[in-house]
């Protein structure tokens, strides 16, 4: 049971810091985005989780 909890744990976590490093990434400017690759910020917010 533990196993699992951790798991769910960690998965929430892995989402979070996701989520932190998208929200990054859309707030650069729209060149750098541009230049790197990074899609335009109108796709929609979803937490995608392992399980």
């Amino acid at each position: 049971m533990f196993k699992s909890l951790n798991r769910i744990r960690a998965a929430f976590a892995q989402a979070a810091k996701r989520r932190r490093a998208t929200c990054e990434l859309d707030h650069l400017p729209p060149d750098i985005r541009k230049d790197i690759g990074w899609p335009e910020a109108d796709q929609t917010d979803e937490i995608r989780l392992p399980f």
